[in-house]
């Protein structure tokens, strides 16, 4: 018997991105209070994006379904082969990019906000339905279990073909068993990507706090205010070669899909 479960390293993605968007969220909390409404708005975005891409996943890290011989089993619940009628989905929208040649700004992002946390896809048995977390890996093994091919479900080949960017990078979406491989090549390159930037914004963050602690008179002075330019330098190699979001083409990683080139999988 196997049983499919979350991978360490996808619950500690998820608190990290709990808190790296507590703050901005909290930050423009705490303006809210005195500037009012403007700062709240601004608030909701990273309130939103915090809710569906770190407290959902930490709230499902613990689901797990054990492939047994006569089904699959979720909890102590078994649900049996016989009754598996297929799947259901996607059910909502979902974040894509578009290409649109000829246009003046051919890459298009259209966003697909997520407010609650069911799935885009269920399993259905009979009248009862089970979510099918494509974040789960092996969750391609799971349908294999049931007797379906991922490959053979058009909503399915649908939204994997379009989905794109960083989820498939930070561990809310697995690839199929067969693309591992290049996925996790991907996946080590966009951590030594992550890791330059995360070394730029440190430089800013030392070089404005740095001279406050030290003193102005201090000899280090003159190196904490040379440490903003030597992170802006650092941030410029991933901003624009893995998050480049602005006009031209998308960054690698915010355009990455395991099943190939943004120009080959989706059309306008």
């Amino acid at each position: 018997m196997e049983t499919l479960s979350y991978r360490p390293w996808q619950r500690w993605a998820a608190w990290k991105r709990l808190l790296a968007l507590s703050l901005p969220t909290g930050f423009f909390l705490a303006l809210s209070g005195d500037g009012g409404l403007p700062f709240l708005l601004m608030a909701i975005p990273p309130a939103f994006y915090l809710f569906s891409t770190a407290l959902a996943p930490i709230l499902r890290s613990s689901f797990t379904v054990a492939l047994e011989p006569e089904g699959i089993r979720v909890g102590s619940r078994l649900y049996p082969k016989e009754r598996f009628s297929g799947v259901e989905g996607p059910l909502g929208l979902w974040t894509r990019w578009e290409v649109r040649p000829g246009r003046l700004n051919p890459y298009r992002l259209r966003l697909g906000w997520r407010l609650g946390t069911s799935p885009l896809f269920q399993l259905v048995f009979g009248e009862e339905k089970v979510p099918l977390w494509l974040d789960l890996p092996g969750w391609d093994l799971l349908l294999l279990h049931l007797g379906l091919d991922w490959k053979e479900h058009p909503g399915l080949r649908e939204y994997l073909g379009s989905a794109r960017g960083l989820a498939w990078l930070n561990g809310l979406l697995h690839p199929p068993a067969e693309l591992e491989g290049a996925w996790e090549e991907a996946r080590k390159r966009y951590r030594q990507v992550s890791a330059w930037a995360w070394a730029g914004i440190g430089c800013i963050g030392l070089g404005f706090l740095g001279p406050q602690a030290a003193g102005s008179s201090s000899p280090l002075a003159l190196l904490f205010l040379a440490l903003p330019f030597l992170g802006m330098l650092l941030l410029v190699y991933p901003l624009i070669t893995a998050f480049n979001i602005g006009r031209g083409r998308p960054g690698w990683a915010v355009a990455y899909s395991p099943f190939g080139p943004l120009e080959e999988r989706v059309q306008g």
